[in-house]
């Protein structure tokens, strides 16, 4: 049998037998007769649905069971509407405040989910809020306190199924999420994009705003920038959103799926059940249209494309004293056409702006574009002459990763005895369980960073994946300039540069 299944039977086999705060086993104690005691109630918005859980119904069981034990009642305090994933609440805070002043003697709830959700605050407000104060904890529903060894386990256990339950409720949501995507419902009900408006569960059309967006794409397809769509419809008095329109957002309904008849969730694209402005035809040209003129722009600029750098080194070079990312400056044509390029380190370059008035220099020098280039192809020339410089032997890495796995499992056992120990031991306490349990974690934070570590050190090239690269390019000092490009950027990851120190990161091991 699953151990976490031993533990709960032994929990619900034991919940009902004798201990001082039981109701069903009720026994009057004198020493505890006229104790004061603290009342705390909480509800969620969604506990707010389920049967007895109102503030109301919290407040009279609790009331109830201070009459039948002869306590007072110094205070009810009160959270409705608040999560209990936090500590966050009004009344929480007032009710540790007054537990660190000794106000009452005790403190009341009617299940322990109503204290805390979360298993670490849970734990916390017992171990280091009550218990600091010499102040009992009594939850009716689990029906137990943290007087006796049963209760101090109770505590342990059951808090960790208040954790898995909050977990649960995340999980549900989140697949009531994805249904809600599937089924085709917008996924946005409370802000409908331009050209809608939320009614019945659905987007519905709104006419007038979905003619602006359909002019919006047939202007882009016809050759009008974003820029000029945007004060052509400020001029004429539209607004989007109740908003003047702005370059981001004309973009954004350029680019949005929605229009189409389509919903977007986490990436990925479901039909959605209300009807499009946009033919999927007329979408997809927009989207291609976009691509181009981007390419255009950065060819008309001189720079180059997010996606496909004109020049060598491109994305490639970093400073080695600031780690910015150099770039290539070009500087106006001389008598004779020809064009200084330059490397610059962009905290090298004095320019005054308004958002940033105070600098710090870098001291990375000015680069020569092509001394610069000419090192890298030189680099690779002499890996092409001497290919034996390429590690061949794989480390096994995998072996690696699979011998820190089962490290991982062996600490999941140790959690477990550690649980056991604590149930059955009456000397073993919580302070004890929580500083061994810290121990645990940091355990196995160790050995995850180990895991992550081996998986980021490895390489993105085989070594006969670039043997075979270095081979097919023949003497790459002799390939044309684009050629070159391909081969520099199927090799190397990047370019530290400090000064005349020039360091070159490979994408295979030497």
């Amino acid at each position: 049998m699953c151990p976490v299944k031993k533990i709960l039977r032994w929990t619900v086999r034991n919940m009902h037998t004798q201990h001082p705060f039981s109701i069903l086993n009720y026994e009057r104690n004198e020493c505890n007769m006229n104790m004061k005691v603290a009342c705390y109630v909480r509800v969620s918005t969604i506990d707010q649905a389920e049967e007895g859980y109102s503030i109301g119904q919290q407040i009279d069981r609790l009331k109830k069971f201070c009459e039948a034990k002869d306590y007072s009642i110094y205070k009810v305090y009160k959270d409705p509407g608040f999560s209990g994933s936090n500590l966050e609440r009004p009344a929480m805070q007032q009710l540790i405040n007054d537990c660190q002043n000794n106000k009452f003697e005790a403190v009341l709830v009617y299940k322990l989910d109503r204290l805390s959700r979360s298993q670490k605050d849970t734990l916390h407000l017992i171990e280091d809020v009550f218990n600091a104060n010499e102040i009992a904890f009594v939850s009716l529903n689990e029906n137990f306190d943290t007087s006796t060894a049963f209760g101090k386990a109770s505590i342990g256990i059951l808090s960790v199924f208040a954790q898995l339950e909050r977990e649960q409720i995340k999980e549900r949501m989140q697949m009531g999420k994805i249904g809600r995507a599937k089924n085709g419902l917008p996924m946005s009900w409370r802000n409908a994009p331009f050209g809608y408006r939320y009614k019945n569960r659905k987007f519905e059309i709104d006419e007038f705003q979905a003619n602006v967006v359909k002019r919006i794409y047939n202007d882009y397809l016809s050759g009008i920038s974003i820029t000029k769509l945007r004060n052509t419809l400020n001029q004429e008095g539209h607004l989007g959103k109740s908003v003047p329109w702005s370059y981001r957002t004309v973009r954004q309904i350029l680019e949005h799926r929605v229009y189409t008849g389509f919903n977007e969730y986490k990436g990925k694209v479901y039909p959605g059940i209300h009807q499009a402005i946009i033919s999927k035809d007329v979408f997809e040209k927009v989207q291609k249209e976009l691509k181009v003129r981007q390419i255009e722009a950065y060819k008309k600029n001189n720079n180059p494309r997010p996606f496909q750098s004109k020049y060598m080194l491109s994305g490639l070079l970093k400073c080695g004293y600031c780690s910015a990312n150099l770039g290539l400056h070009i500087y106006v044509p001389r008598k004779d056409g020809s064009q200084s390029k330059f490397y610059k380190c962009p905290s090298s370059i004095k320019k005054k702006t308004f958002t940033n008035r105070q600098y710090s220099f870098c001291s990375q020098p000015f680069l020569n574009k092509k001394d610069l280039e000419e090192h890298v192809i030189r680099e690779i020339r002499k890996l092409q002459l001497n290919p034996q410089s390429i590690v061949h032997e794989q480390n096994n890495i995998s072996g690696n990763i699979k011998l820190l796995k089962q490290q991982l499992k062996k600490i999941d056992v140790k959690s477990e005895r550690l649980m056991n120990l604590y149930i059955n031991s009456d000397s073993f306490d919580l302070k004890m369980l929580d500083k061994k349990r810290k121990q645990i974690q940091q355990e196995r934070a160790q050995i995850n960073e180990q895991i992550k570590d081996i998986k980021n050190k490895t390489p993105e090239l085989s070594p006969d994946g670039a043997t075979a690269i270095l081979k097919e390019c023949g003497n790459i000092e002799k390939l044309s300039y684009e050629k070159q490009k391909l081969v520099v950027r199927k090799l190397i990851k990047e370019i530290i540069v400090k000064g005349h120190d020039i360091s070159v990161s490979w994408r295979f091991e030497l």
